[in-house]
C-alpha cells in the first residue's frame, strides 16, 4: 500500500498552552519493515498551515525537532493509518 522510502503529507491540528488552535501539515517517511515486524513511520518536517482559522506568520509556533510540538504530533503518528 505505501511504498517503502516515500514521503507522504498529514494534516494535524495542535493546540498551545493559550488554547490556540493550529492547523500542521507534517511530512511522513515510511520504512518497510520484515513481514513480522511493524513498518516504521519518522516524521520528516512540520509546518504551520492555519492559527485559529487564518494563515498566521509561520514562526509563531515552535515546530523544530526539539519542541513539544513537534514530539506530540511524532508520538501521534499520521493520522491516515
Amino acid at each position: 500500500m505505501y511504498q517503502d522510502g516515500k514521503c507522504y503529507f498529514c494534516t494535524h491540528w495542535y493546540w498551545d498552552d493559550a488554547e490556540n488552535e493550529y492547523e500542521l501539515c507534517g511530512t511522513w517517511k515510511f520504512e518497510k519493515n520484515y513481514p513480522d515486524m511493524p513498518d516504521y513511520w519518522h516524521l520528516q518536517e512540520l509546518d504551520v498551515e492555519a492559527f485559529n482559522g487564518k494563515l498566521q506568520d509561520p514562526h509563531s509556533l515552535d515546530v523544530t525537532v526539539t519542541s513539544d510540538c513537534y514530539e506530540k504530533i511524532k508520538a501521534e503518528g499520521p493520522s491516515f493509518l
